[in-house]
C-alpha cells in the first residue's frame, strides 16, 4: 500500500479545520425575545361598559397576561379569568390563553385547560392612560375588524 505524501495529509488537516471552524462560525441566530412594552404592564378596565359587566386586563412584566369578565345578576358574582402569556413586537400584541377559571355565584372555582383566542391579529394603541385595542371577531357570518378601548387602573 502505498503513503500518503506529508504534504497531502497536511492539506487534509487543514481543510477539516477550515470545516470545522466554518461550521461553528455559521450557527443559527436564536429569535431574539420579544419584551413586554414597559408602559402596558398593568391593569386596564373597559371604558363604557354597562353596569352588569366588568372587564379588566392584567399585562405582567414578565409577560403573564389575565382577562377578567365579570357579570352581576340578581346579587350573584359570575366571574371568569382566562390565564396565559403576552407578548409585542412593535404594535402587534399576541396572547396566549392556557387557563380559564370560572366561578358562577356561590358554586367552587373551576380550573381548565384553555386555548380560547383572545384578540386575534390585535394591534394596540397607547394613548396615555388609554389603551385601545384593535383585533378579529368572528361572528358566523365573516370576520369582522373590532375596537375595545380601555383605561389603565390606578394602583392603590
Amino acid at each position: 500500500m502505498k503513503l500518503l505524501k506529508p504534504n497531502f495529509v497536511s492539506a487534509l488537516y487543514g481543510v477539516l479545520i477550515c470545516t470545522l471552524l466554518i461550521t461553528g462560525a455559521c450557527k443559527k441566530d436564536k429569535k431574539p425575545v420579544t419584551e413586554p412594552v414597559k408602559s402596558l404592564i398593568g391593569g386596564w378596565a373597559v371604558t363604557n361598559q354597562g353596569p352588569n359587566f366588568d372587564t379588566h386586563l392584567y399585562f405582567g412584566g414578565l409577560g403573564e397576561f389575565t382577562y377578567t369578565l365579570v357579570h352581576y345578576d340578581n346579587g350573584l358574582t359570575n366571574q371568569t379569568l382566562y390565564n396565559g402569556t403576552y407578548t409585542t413586537k412593535g404594535d402587534s400584541l399576541k396572547i396566549t390563553i392556557k387557563e380559564m377559571v370560572v366561578q358562577n355565584g356561590n358554586s367552587p372555582v373551576v380550573k381548565t385547560p384553555s386555548n380560547v383566542k383572545l384578540y386575534d391579529r390585535t394591534i394596540f394603541i397607547l394613548d396615555g392612560n388609554v389603551l385601545t385595542l384593535k383585533y378579529i371577531t368572528y361572528p358566523a357570518d365573516a370576520p369582522v375588524l373590532t375596537e375595545f378601548k380601555f383605561h389603565r387602573l390606578l394602583p392603590d
